[in-house]
């Protein structure tokens, strides 16, 4: 018996705004907005390209949208018809973003609104998608915008402490989020005021200095406040853009400040599951009960990976401690291809365990509705109604 997640919900765990283009896209402008590239690709004047050839600077995870879009345009799979088609349709971008969102029956996004900068409006990109919007506060901007405000380190660390507190306390907001693995690394060091305050005077200088130790301070604030507010903490593990620290990205640096014991009722939710380090990042939730995981990034960038990936990740990973998630960022069509290749992909694992006898098809079934939005709902369930 085939799996079938058609027509089951979904709620991306993590997510970025976007507004409508102002011109239509050619296809270069539209590939690169599928790009998680900072440095765009540099293609000669004169390539040439065979004939069916896939645009230059496409990918797996683009070559699959091209293919998906044309099926749901009815139009010629290839990126030049499928772009003219969108453009179209986008007039509209409103109407064909809620087209999109209904297709592939996604009903919720959790946001980060720290990307783009400055921050777009919470209940503008509810209108646009119509799905339920819940955000998470980005601890990164704070830090800039308050060192540009006050001049001491003690009130730096007071005002920042007061203004993560009161985010945590409006509507709709569910938890922080940290993007340390682009600045100074995951392997954060135990929290010491000290080297904090030497440090801040660098950072006032140049907000994207490497300040580490202040950083690290600055996250264990965070974590203090997540666990007071009872909010989940985000902290992006694994790949991003060019400028995030490799070496220093998979999840398992983490695991020394995860076993602090302060930390042990602070629920923290591992931002793209530390892809490529998607086994650490199942083994950390395996063994920690207040630490979660989403398959965010890693779908739909890596394609045809998503089969694999999820394989992977339940070798170790609980059922109910995993999400589905997009990190969509710049164009609803993100969005849509997330839904369906992730319930394409997981359908295929879901039938072959059936297939393997590892489990009956409503155990599959329900496996399937977990990771899809169920798992949010037991996880975020103290503050889901506060999406709008």
């Amino acid at each position: 018996m085939k799996i079938s997640l058609k027509d089951c919900q979904a709620i991306d765990v993590h997510a970025h705004p976007y507004v409508a283009n102002s011109e239509p896209y050619t296809p270069d402008e539209f590939v690169r907005k599928l790009s998680l590239a900072v440095i765009p690709n540099q293609i000669p004047q004169n390539y040439k390209r065979l004939n069916k050839q896939p645009y230059p600077g496409s990918n797996m995870w683009v070559q699959i949208l091209v293919q998906r879009l044309a099926k749901y345009f009815a139009c010629e799979p290839t990126l030049e018809a499928v772009v003219e088609h969108r453009n179209r349709k986008a007039i509209d971008f409103k109407k064909y973003t809620r087209e999109l969102f209904q297709d592939a029956n996604l009903t919720g996004v959790v946001g980060d609104f720290g990307y783009p900068q400055p921050p777009l409006s919470k209940e503008e990109y509810g209108d646009l998608c119509g799905a339920r919007i819940w955000e998470i506060y980005r601890i990164e901007p704070v830090m800039v915008r308050l060192s540009e405000e006050y001049i001491s380190f003690d009130e730096f660390i007071e005002k920042y402490r007061t203004d993560l507190a009161d985010a945590l306390r409006k509507e709709g907001v569910v938890g922080l989020k940290s993007i340390i693995a682009y600045r100074s690394g995951l392997d954060i060091s135990p929290i010491d005021e000290i080297l904090a305050a030497m440090e801040y005077e660098e950072f006032k200088e140049n907000t994207r200095a490497t300040v580490k130790n202040l950083r690290d301070y600055c996250l264990h604030i965070a974590m203090e406040e997540c666990t007071a507010a009872n909010k989940v903490m985000h902290i992006h593990t694994g790949i991003g853009d060019g400028e995030v620290i490799l070496p220093k990205a998979s999840p398992s640096f983490l695991l020394e400040m995860l076993r602090d014991e302060k930390y042990e009722n602070t629920k923290v939710h591992l931002v793209h599951g530390g892809y490529p380090w998607v086994e650490e990042a199942a083994f950390i939730v395996s063994i920690l009960p207040n630490v979660y995981m989403d398959i965010s990034l890693q779908n739909p960038f890596s394609g045809h990976g998503v089969k694999r990936i999820l394989s992977q990740v339940f070798e170790f990973a609980p059922f109910d401690k995993v999400m589905y998630g997009s990190d969509a960022f710049t164009v609803p069509e993100m969005n849509w291809l997330g839904v369906q290749l992730f319930k394409e992909c997981f359908e295929e694992v879901l039938t072959s365990w059936v297939d393997s006898n590892y489990m009956d098809s409503e155990s599959a079934q329900a496996i399937g509705e977990m990771v899809l939005y169920r798992n949010f709902e037991n996880v975020y369930q103290d503050d889901i109604k506060g999406g709008i």
